[in-house]
């Protein structure tokens, strides 16, 4: 299903998350990635500018918020557009570089 054959409409706790072209989320309202790291950040009293958020489909644009967004080489256009930077793909163990050329991991 595409977001267009999906309608939510009649449902007041309900929205769409797309993470490709084939495929969407539906998920509450109030809920969402975005959602989730601010709670996780709130709980651990981390600031956003502490945070790295790594994201590559649509559905990750809300909990890229952080001071670093990072786009996976594999994200679409709008995901790397609003990245602060861009990793490899996450079959390419994008993540595992990333940190490790930024020195937060060690081998």
């Amino acid at each position: 299903l595409t977001r267009t054959q999906v309608d939510i409409r009649g449902t007041k706790n309900a929205k769409l998350a797309a993470w490709w072209d084939r495929a969407i989320d539906i998920i509450p309202k109030e809920g969402g990635k975005g959602t989730a790291i601010e709670q996780v950040l709130a709980h651990y009293k981390f600031s956003k500018e502490e945070a790295i958020a790594f994201g590559d489909g649509e559905n990750d644009m809300d909990m890229l918020y952080p001071l670093k967004r990072i786009a996976m080489g594999n994200a679409s256009e709008k995901v790397k557009e609003i990245a602060t930077d861009i990793c490899e793909s996450v079959t390419d163990d994008g993540i595992y570089y990333y940190l490790k050329s930024q020195k937060l991991i060690n081998e």
